[in-house]
Formats: structure tokens, sequence, C-alpha cells
């Protein structure tokens, strides 16, 4: 169970965290006609929703969601999602990273990798997890139980949620 509760997001701003989740360009929230939101004005929207949802970046906005059930499902169907993956232990590192508001940057330099590292690793996470973007990796990893969200937040749920909970989701 929760135990911070759920700021008060508007409609406008529910339907940008579920955008954001599913790894929409800035082009591509500003063009859904729920956000009303103008190209120009997309990066201080999305800043705002970080600070209300006390989140550090897209990403940690992306598991944020998921433990809220805001976000209950990624875009496209994963077989991450029906057989658990084994992920190598950088790869559920880098997972648990990005959940837990760390930003690929502060995390190859964390690693004391090089980009073209970083590069190759994500890329073979977004494969291994059968998504196309980072916050889909982290929605997918939330659902799929790899990543304890607990250890994220001590707020969030001691537990994953359960796959089927909620009716909103990620599709844009």
């Amino acid at each position: 169970m929760l135990t911070a509760p759920l700021p008060a997001l508007a409609a406008a701003e529910l339907r940008l965290i579920v955008l954001a989740a599913a790894g929409a360009s800035f082009e591509q929230i500003a063009a859904d006609p729920e956000t009303r939101l103008r190209l120009d004005d997309v990066r201080s929207a999305i800043e705002a929703v970080l600070v209300t949802t006390g989140t550090r970046t897209l990403l940690q906005l992306a598991a944020w969601a998921t433990a809220h059930r805001i976000v209950t499902q990624p875009v496209h169907p994963s077989g991450a999602l029906a057989i658990k993956p084994s992920l190598a232990p950088r790869l559920s590192q880098i997972l648990r990273g990005w959940a837990g508001g760390r930003s690929t940057p502060e995390l190859t330099a964390d690693f004391g990798i090089s980009p073209t590292t970083m590069r190759t690793y994500t890329k073979t996470l977004l494969t291994t997890l059968n998504v196309d973007s980072p916050p889909q990796a982290v929605v997918v990893g939330v659902l799929a139980e790899l990543v304890l969200l607990s250890d994220i937040d001590p707020t969030w749920p001691a537990e994953p949620l359960a796959r089927t909970a909620g009716t909103k989701s990620a599709a844009p």
C-alpha cells in the first residue's frame, strides 16, 4: 500500500505523464490535443510535473507513474511481462538506476564506462525487454518485477503492481 498520497493532477498533467512514460517526443506531446501544450511549453510542463510528483527524471517519472497505476502497461506488448527475463547484472543496475532517478550520463560516469559502451548496454536492455525507449524499459521493468519499487522510494509499494491493475495505459 502506498504511504504517500497521490498529488492532485489535472487531466492534462496525467496525459503528459502517460505520454512521457510511453517515450513520446516533445513534438508528439505538443501535438496531443489532451495536453493542450505548445511545443515551447512542453519542457516547462514536464519540469512542473517532475516537481509535483517528487521525481527527478523522465525515467523515474515512468516508474512513479507505474507505481501509482497511472501507467499499467507498455505501449507495445512485451514478452518480458509473460516470461521474466534474466538480466545481466549491469543491465539490472542500469534499469534500477533509471527507475531511481539516475540519468544515463550519470550512470555512465558511476560505472566508469564510455558513452559508446553505455549505448551498447542500453540497446541490449531495450532489446531484451522488447521495448523501444528507456521510459518503456522502466515501465516493463516495474511490471515484470525486475525493479523493486520500495528500493527506489520507501513510500512506493513494497511489491510491484499487478499487470492487470487499473484501466489507464501508456498508449499515446
